[in-house]
Formats: C-alpha cells, structure tokens, sequence
C-alpha cells in the first residue's frame, strides 16, 4: 500500500482539479506548506494583503471551478474571513489552507503568537462562513477529512477550510486505492414523484402565450449553460439575467434580451418580463440583490423556480430529499432531465416555438470630444472595445451598477455580497486563471483606496489589466441614498492615481474630458502592461440604475431616521 506525505496529497488534489497556482502571502505557520508546494510544481501569487488573496482565488475559481489560498494562522487566516465570506455568499469555490501551530501545543493554553482565544477559533471562524472546514489533528483521518473538504467545495460551490499544523504537513498517510470519483453525468432522479412535476412543468409552458428563462448565477457555478441553452433554443424563449446572473447566459445569444433587475433596472426589459405569464426561473436564488430590493415582480401562478434549494411550482414548493445524492446533483439531474423532456422528440418533446420580442432601443446621446467625462460615456466607450477575451470586473457602487449595460460574455462583480476592494484583485484572478484574457476592472476611488495596491502583483506577474477607477472623490452610493448628501464621512481624499500607478511600475492616464478617456482606451489596448485610468466624473453623476436604486433605499433610510 503506497503512502504520501499530507501536503503532497493536498497538492496533487489541487492539481487535479486544474488549478495550477495558488495565492497567498507566506507566514512562518505555513511556510512548510510553502515549501512542499515548490516539491509540487505548483507556485503562489503572493498578493501585498489577505482580503486581496481571498478575491484573487475568489475570481479565479469562477473561472476555473477551484481556487485556493495559502496562509499562515491567525494574522492570515483571520484577515481574509470576509472574503471567504463573500464566496460563500455568492456559491464560489474557494478553499483556504492555512497552517497552524503544532499539535503538541494544541493540550496547552493559547499562548503562542498569532492566537486569540483556543486553538479552535480559527476553525471555528471559517466554520461560519464554509461549507466545510476541519483541522487535521491526525494522519488516520486525515485524507478522509481533506477527500470531504475538496469534494464539498467543488460539488457545492462552497467555500472549504482545511488547517494544518506544522508537525503534521510532512507525515505519511495511507493511500487506500485510487481516488474515488463520482460519475456524475449518470444521476437519476431521486424519485417517481419528480416525473410529476416535470410534466407539470412541462404542461405550464406549453400553455403559455409567452414564456420567459430568467438565468442566475447558479447556471455559471455549477456549468449548467448546455441545458439552458437547449430549453431556449428548442422553443426560442427569450432569456433574461439577474444581476447576479449577468453572463451565465451570454449576452452574445440571439436569445438573451438584457437584464431583468426589478424595478431599478433597464425600463423595456422590465415591461416585457413583466407581461411575460410563464417565467422559468433556473440557477436564480430570490435574495435582495436578484429581485431588486424585493422590487421584482414574479406572481407565484406565473413562476416555475429550479435552483439547488428547492423546486417551486406555483403555490407548491418541492424539497429535494435527504439521500445519497446531495441537493446540488439533484438540481443538476433534474435540470438535465427537464432539458430532455422539452427537447427530445423521440420522447414527447414539446414542438411549440414562441417568438422573440422586439424591445425598444434606448436613444443613445451624442458625445463630443470635449464633453465633460460622465458614468453614461465611460460606460458606452466600453462597450465600443469589448471583445471576446475582455472579461468585466466589478467593484461594488456605481461601477457594478453601470457595469450592467456593458455587453459581454464574461462579467464578475461581486453583485450580492458587495464587499468594496473586490475590483483590481479580482482582476489578477481573472488572468492569472487565463492569460489570453484580459480584464477590464470597473473600481470606485473607495474601492481603490482599499486594495489598489495590487497593481504591483499585475505588474510582478506580468498581467495587463486596465484598471478605471471612478474619482468622483466620495463614497457616491451612501451619499445619494442618505438624508443628509454633504456628511464629511462621504468625502475621500484626492489621490494622484496616475501617480500612484506609474510609482507602481504601472502606464497611468488622467481623463476629465470624453476625448482624453477614448485616447487613455486607445493606449491601453496597445500595451501589454497594467493600465490605470483616472476617470474624473462630478460627485452628482450617477448611472441612471444607481439612481432609482438610491432613491428608493434612501426613502426607507428616511424613515428610520430620528430627527
């Protein structure tokens, strides 16, 4: 019986799964680790701060289905929680390993560097805001323990927690055979009584006068796009997105006709959506930020909800059951099968064919080159050099929201969770998990602020990011929705961010007027290395979604407010 050492296993799983890096910052917990890595083949992207190593792998598993962090216990561990948390909130798979103090300590009291209360609150933490998380204590569970985390993560799309201390990362275990690997294409539906509902499925649409698929994210995190694609394309139902869904979709398919974000969102989507008697809600978690504050419009007679919680069908809401099968492949297979029962003629298809609606187009103003720079004009020149290996990256504010009218293939924001800084780390994610993409990163000067320093990894590791940063030198998102607009806490201060880039080692470009931000696009598509645009927009411009958005939020702010 062959035996590895604990960190070899752990790589060999990563590699494994397809990833060939991870990110992190070195500390003397983990540093072994570190070392066994090197053995590996594998390296780390070594970011200047944890919450950026935390977005980094974060962008880098949506890409990829897997992203990993290496830290050190404690000081490390502790400092990314929140965006550990924030892929968990948003169902992406990210697993953090971090190293910790040896197990001979572990019968003693905390008292060694790095710890705060136990040994266990670390674990303890990532337990809040994991789908798995263990501390491997010792070497005869310890490959049944790592085999759960691994597979929790990449079947849920959940973060997982793994802590090793630093006596253990060199022990032997047992390998009992080959890695067991579920064939997960084979899944049968768990039960006769789902054969019900998918011809009631079934039946609802083909008595529509006008069906919709409204697509969410859970499409893009666990690769059901096949299957959608051959439902809309089988019938030509249109699709629309959520916010949190923008992609999962893409916006290229004849099919799809914009985003559906309640009423904040574009105003000829909405109406359509709104008329539409059949909507089939697939990948879609109805949380605050997919229905548009609860501002969405989705009748239960007119609703058929699929996602990895639950089926509803009107009125009647289906649990998937406890069994050997977890509740993501249950969604998964029932998916596949509805997708055969409306596309397979041999077994009944349906044969109706809906039409596609023509939507209004907006009026698009007319620029001139010495017009002031504006949200709708950074937005439009976007849109006018997207192409199939531009991936958008958003921040959180004004930039996520305006974000949503640029037409691509591949968008990542964190558009639920909305945790400021995730822009310019995401974007090294984002190309380090493929280098022929190239991110263009959407950030609000308060988001930079946190984590712009990043550019010095994109230009240490050889990336081409164009970094915009909104400077309208205020968090513009909390000003406009408050009762009181001219709060000193709103004002940021004025950064020289094309000198800041430049010290960096990064090309930056000052723009106030729409012909120096063409000009400052033109030479960023010309140049391999990372790009920064100083984007100077009056404190009042927002997008016209941001704008709705704040007014209704800021009547609600009103009313709690005690004058």
């Amino acid at each position: 019986m062959s035996r590895k050492q604990i960190s070899e296993y752990i790589f060999n799983r990563i590699k494994e799964a397809g990833v060939d890096c991870t990110f992190g910052i070195p500390g003397d917990f983990v540093l072994p680790l570190y070392a066994a890595q090197s053995k590996s083949g594998l390296r780390t992207v070594v970011m200047t701060h944890e919450p950026s190593v935390g977005f980094a792998a974060d962008a880098y598993a949506r890409l990829k289905g897997l992203g990993v962090a290496l830290v050190t216990y404690g000081a490390g561990g502790l400092n990314m929680v929140n965006a550990t948390g924030l892929a968990y909130a948003e169902e992406s798979p990210l697993l953090v390993i971090s190293g910790g103090p040896e197990n001979k300590h572990r019968s003693q009291r905390a008292l060694l560097h790095h710890c705060v209360k136990t040994f266990d609150t670390q674990n303890n933490v990532y337990g809040e805001v994991t789908a798995a998380n263990f501390i491997i204590t010792d070497v005869h569970s310890a490959k049944t323990k790592i085999d759960e985390v691994f597979e929790t993560v990449q079947t849920a799309s959940r973060p997982g927690y793994l802590e090793l201390p630093r006596d253990l990362m060199a022990s032997e275990i047992e390998m009992n055979g080959a890695m067991e690997k579920t064939n997960r294409t084979t899944l049968v539906l768990p039960s006769k009584v789902d054969e019900k509902v998918l011809q009631s499925i079934c039946q609802r649409i083909r008595n529509a006068k006008q069906p919709v698929i409204m697509a969410g994210v859970q499409i893009s995190r666990f690769n059901l796009l096949g299957s959608v694609r051959d439902i809309s394309e089988v019938l030509n139902i249109p699709v629309v997105s959520s916010i949190q869904g923008k992609t999962a979709f893409p916006e290229s398919h004849p099919n799809f006709i914009g985003i559906y974000f309640g009423q904040f969102g574009d105003e000829a989507v909405r109406e359509f959506f709104e008329s539409c008697d059949c909507i089939i809600a697939i990948g879609v978690v109805l949380n605050e930020m997919e229905t548009g504050g609860f501002s969405a419009k989705l009748p239960s007679e007119n609703l058929i909800l699929i996602n990895n919680e639950e089926i509803r069908l009107g009125e009647e809401k289906i649990e998937y059951k406890e069994t050997a099968i977890s509740a993501t492949e249950q969604f998964k297979a029932f998916l596949s099968a509805l997708k055969a029962n409306i596309t397979d003629k041999a077994k009944g298809g349906l044969s109706k064919k809906f039409a596609l609606p023509v939507l209004a187009s907006k009026s698009e103003r007319k620029y001139q080159p010495k017009d002031n720079l504006s949200v709708s004009y950074i937005i439009s020149a976007i849109n006018k050099i997207v192409d199939n290996n531009t991936v958008i990256v958003c921040d959180v504010g004004d930039c996520l929201y305006a974000g949503l009218s640029i037409k691509t293939d591949c968008f990542i924001a964190p558009g639920y969770y909305s945790s400021m800084g995730f822009g310019v780390p995401a974007g090294i994610g984002v190309q380090v998990a493929d280098r022929n993409k190239r991110p263009i990163v959407l950030v609000g000067d308060g988001g930079f602020q946190m984590t712009g320093t990043e550019i010095s990894t994109a230009v240490k590791e050889g990336l081409s990011p164009i970094i915009i940063v909104f400077n309208n030198a205020s968090y513009a998102m909390l000003k406009f929705i408050d009762v009181e607009s001219e709060r000193s806490y709103y004002k940021l201060p004025t950064w020289d961010y094309v000198g800041f880039a430049e010290a960096l080692g990064a090309e930056g470009h000052r723009a106030k007027i729409c012909g120096e931000f063409d000009l400052a696009l033109q030479k960023a598509l010309k140049t391999n290395r990372p790009v920064l645009i100083d984007a100077i927009i009056a404190s009042d411009d927002i997008s016209p979604t941001l704008k709705r958005l704040t007014e209704l939020v800021g009547k609600k702010m009103r009313s709690t407010v005690v004058s």
